[in-house]
């Protein structure tokens, strides 16, 4: 087993050589290469993957109990915060974990109560599955009980237990230092960031935190010129708008990081986040990068469920560790006490802070094997399916055209992309 075990550095040394013999023979393909030359890269790439299946086949997967396999299992994803203005609530169906997707639960009635009686009902929204609020501050009072109701098309009801809002210490200050991380010890230490936060804990009320981080990155797209096919006889350039060379990317992190403060004496307290690395296949560091944080005080109840669910987000895919957990959920059927209910529902306080970070050291340019082609140019083949784009390049002097993927010549198809510059930018 051991001496099939390959160090990760290994293979990230092997991706990076396949993409450059795979990018080398593409650029080629389109005028000088054989069919013979690109079906070998294809055949490389074919049984490379087909080895590397073949040294991951001797881990066999373990789940806990059939319920993780179980599918169409209620999940209500409900973190109320102290914030005014729109909240959502999350309502849907469990997926097999081998096959993760998003599953919509339609026409739910869906209020928060107070203790009081006063409640907010949550309405459908324009994403299906997504119920929203908005929710004023006389409503979210601190220390007064709320709950979450959810009624299925069904008729099916579901209670939370009953949580409340609870004092958030505010962020003194957020900042960076610029580290540098071995993966491998035959590999050169990674330069990169870390961020940090300090708050005073100086108060009992702030006895559970968790924190939550959204990225916001700069993102070239290659200065090349891009041409768009409508179809086998009608090819222009891709105009201007519609081929934009600078994005702003942002994305929530899935890392969760909590914390209790039982254990520790007043004063200031320092908070780390994880590792962001600037080597040569990334690119999120290399022009300008924003990291959101978001602060909030929770109770013993959500701090265990938020530490399983760090526990199990770090420990999918590592081989000698324990096995997931199933996390108990604090939501029920009133009718069916042993029906069980995923997700959890919490009420918060929370405080926010963004750093923003550049000109941290490592490679300046982009990574040149992000975006490889998809197959030969224009004048050798024809595309599958139109509109296809295409992006002209220069190697060794040579011109070439190459079929590319749509994001590769408008940044704006990545996730959570735009071409608007954030105003705090």
């Amino acid at each position: 087993m051991r001496d099939l075990m390959m160090p990760w550095g290994n293979i990230r040394k092997g991706l990076a050589e396949f993409r450059k013999l795979y990018n080398f023979a593409s650029f080629n393909s389109t005028m000088t290469f054989s069919g013979t030359m690109l079906s070998f890269v294809r055949q490389f790439a074919f049984f490379s993957v087909i080895a590397l299946g073949l040294l991951s086949s001797c881990v066999e997967r373990y789940y806990p109990n059939d319920l993780y396999l179980k599918k169409d299992l209620l999940v209500i994803n409900a973190h109320i915060t102290d914030e005014p203005g729109p909240q959502t609530i999350e309502i849907s169906r469990s997926a097999h974990p081998e096959q993760p997707s998003f599953n919509p639960e339609l026409g739910c009635y869906v209020i928060l109560l107070r203790e009081d009686g006063e409640s907010r009902e949550f309405r459908d929204n324009e994403l299906p599955g997504y119920y929203t609020a908005v929710l004023d501050p006389d409503f979210l009072q601190p220390g007064i009980l709320f709950q979450v109701q959810v009624v299925t098309q069904d008729g099916s009801e579901y209670h939370s237990d009953f949580d409340k809002i609870r004092p958030v210490p505010p962020i003194d200050s957020i900042y960076y230092e610029v580290e540098y991380m071995t993966y491998n010890t035959d590999e050169d230490p990674v330069p990169g960031i870390r961020f940090y936060v300090d708050f005073n804990y100086d108060d009992e009320a702030y006895e559970y935190l968790r924190w939550e981080l959204t990225e916001t990155y700069e993102f070239h797209n290659p200065d090349t010129e891009a041409f768009i096919m409508y179809n086998r006889w009608t090819t222009r350039p891709l105009p201007e708008e519609d081929n934009p060379r600078i994005c702003y990317i942002t994305s929530p992190l899935p890392a969760t990081h909590s914390l209790t403060t039982k254990e520790l004496d007043f004063g200031s307290f320092q908070q780390a986040f994880d590792f962001v690395p600037n080597d040569e296949m990334e690119q999120k560091l290399l022009f300008k990068y924003s990291l959101l944080v978001r602060q909030y005080s929770i109770g013993p109840e959500g701090f265990y469920y938020w530490e399983e669910m760090g526990k199990n987000r770090q420990e999918q895919g590592v081989i000698f560790t324990k096995q997931p957990a199933l996390i108990k959920s604090n939501i029920c059927n009133i009718a069916d006490e042993n029906e069980k209910v995923l997700g959890f529902f919490t009420m918060s306080g929370v405080q926010e802070a963004r750093g923003i970070a550049e000109d941290i050291p490592g490679p300046r340019k982009p990574n040149p094997y992000y975006c490889l082609p998809v197959d030969q140019g224009p004048g050798t083949s024809q595309p599958t399916s139109f509109p296809a784009f295409f992006a002209r390049a220069t190697y060794d002097g040579a011109t070439v055209y190459e079929e590319v993927r749509h994001h590769c010549v408008d940044c704006r198809e990545y996730k959570g992309s735009t071409n608007i510059k954030p105003d705090y930018w």
